[in-house]
This record gives structure tokens, sequence and C-alpha cells, in this order.
């Protein structure tokens, strides 16, 4: 739902507006960086709108859309699966 608004049900965000995390660089590369995007937010300059930090969620929470992104769509992770001990270990 949290998702959804900007990035899509299809992950192809909305062009000059929201990235996609279908084919994303973010989505298929460490995630260690991903779970540090979604705790504490990203500001690229790219986009008019900047990812706001998602620390609220669980680490559960977190690590279960992160393991999603990474599986979904065209994505094919080679680091495609995010435990919650993974997030809370980005926590500290």
């Amino acid at each position: 739902v949290n998702c959804v608004a900007c990035h899509q049900a299809n992950g192809k965000g909305v062009p000059a507006a929201f990235a996609a995390l279908d084919g994303s660089q973010v989505v298929n590369g460490e995630k260690g960086h991903q779970i540090e995007v979604l705790l504490n937010g990203q500001k690229t300059g790219k986009f008019p709108t900047e990812m706001p930090a998602w620390k609220q969620l669980s680490d559960t929470e977190i690590a279960a859309v992160i393991t999603y992104t990474r599986n979904t769509w065209s994505n094919k992770a080679a680091e495609n699966i995010v435990q919650p001990a993974e997030v809370l270990a980005a926590r500290k």
C-alpha cells in the first residue's frame, strides 16, 4: 500500500516523478544499500520527490518489502532474500 502510490503496482514508477523499482540498480544491487534506502530515505536529485524514510515499519515488514521487490517484475537480484535480523542490524 505504501509503495504502490509512488512506484505503481507494475513497479515502473512515474516518469520524471517517482523511480521505477522494476529493473532498478538499487533493487538489483547490494541488499545492504536497499535496506539503508528504506530505513533512511534517499534524495538523488534525479526526481523532484525524494524517497521518504520508512523506519516506522517493523524489521519484518521492511525485510518482506525488500525481498518482494528483489524477486518481482523483471528483477533477479543475486541477494534475493532479506531477513529481519539484517534490517535490525542496519538500524544500529
